[in-house]
């Protein structure tokens, strides 16, 4: 929406354009297709014209690390190498900060940080595809990577948000579930923000270049408190795992459902980990280079619970 904003004329692709159905405008077109089929893509692909590519396999239960491969590496690349050979005049790929790395030494990550490939199955795909579109960028292609902490915001009902879909779950009355005390700071950004610094790295960004794209730093304890006061709610009950026994429930459903070694990496096990560790980023360079001025967390919830109607006094309020 923000490219018909700019009164551009926009495709987008899509496996499932039912799931868009409800988006309406002179200036877009939804077509039906799968970047992981050349065949669906390659003529919508016009000479200076602007690619965003945001698609990617993340990891969830019934992901396996070979389909994050296939999806975020292979198809990524092919579309970005098709990109080039159509002449397209920018290619903005969407990563994800976490290829830089947890803050295990307390110190917000950078672009100047090596890529940390000790994490997930997602996140070493992640890091393929940046890695690619380095070398794709040193041949010519006009790419740019985008690399957004945790994104959160009002969202769309056949794509939950999952910061969005804790927000509800926790005004339903359910405890807050954290994790080893849930202390842990984590980059969050409103989803407005990365779209904006988007459209920036667009515009501005230098070829071949990553741009963190983050917001303020809050653990998942203080993210509780922040939305039940905005919301007007009581402090709700919290259950706190240990990390021994959040690592071996997910170990169990893991098994369950028949992971082995050949899948390491994905699942529940690689989720847990994740949210052990301490994610903290510096959007410096994007605010330098792009002109990039996110909201703080605060803010961004009041805009996330007005736009979900669950702030207090909103028409979703429904305590009379």
């Amino acid at each position: 929406m923000a490219l018909l904003a700019q009164d551009r004329s926009v495709v987008a692709l899509c496996r499932k354009p039912e799931a868009l159905a409800d988006l309406r405008h002179p200036h877009l077109r939804i077509a039906a297709g799968d970047f992981r089929d050349p065949a669906s893509y390659t003529e919508l692909l016009t000479s200076g014209a602007s690619v965003f590519h945001l698609a990617a396999m993340r990891n969830q239960p019934q992901v396996r690390a070979r389909e994050m491969e296939e999806v975020n590496v292979e198809a990524t690349l092919n579309l970005a190498r098709r990109s080039g050979d159509r002449g397209i005049a920018r290619f903005v790929h969407v990563a994800t900060a976490l290829i830089f790395g947890p803050a295990r030494d307390g110190r917000a990550r950078t672009e100047q940080d090596d890529l940390d490939p000790t994490g997930s199955a997602y996140v070493r795909s992640k890091i393929a595809a940046v890695r690619g579109a380095r070398d794709l960028a040193r041949e010519g292609l006009p790419v740019v990577t985008v690399c957004p902490t945790i994104v959160f915001g009002p969202d769309h009902p056949s794509h939950p948000n999952r910061v969005s879909s804790e927000i509800r779950r926790l005004l339903k009355g359910w405890p807050g579930i954290w994790l080893a005390g849930g202390r842990q700071s984590r980059n969050l950004v409103f989803v407005e923000d990365v779209v904006r610094g988007m459209l920036a790295a667009e515009e501005r960004g230098t070829k071949g270049e990553e741009y963190l794209l983050g917001g303020d730093e809050i653990a998942p304890r203080e993210l509780t408190r922040q939305v039940l006061a905005l919301a007007g709610r009581r402090n709700a009950r919290a259950l706190s795992l240990p990390a021994g026994a959040a690592r071996a429930a997910a170990w169990i459903l893991d098994r369950l459902r028949g992971q082995d070694r050949r899948t390491a990496g994905a699942g529940y096990a690689a989720a847990v980990e994740t949210l052990l560790l301490e994610w903290r980023f510096s959007s410096a360079k994007a605010r330098r280079d792009l002109g990039y001025q996110p909201l703080s967390v605060a803010e961004g919830l009041v805009r996330t619970l007005d736009g979900l109607q669950l702030l207090k006094g909103s028409r979703g309020d429904d305590r009379g």
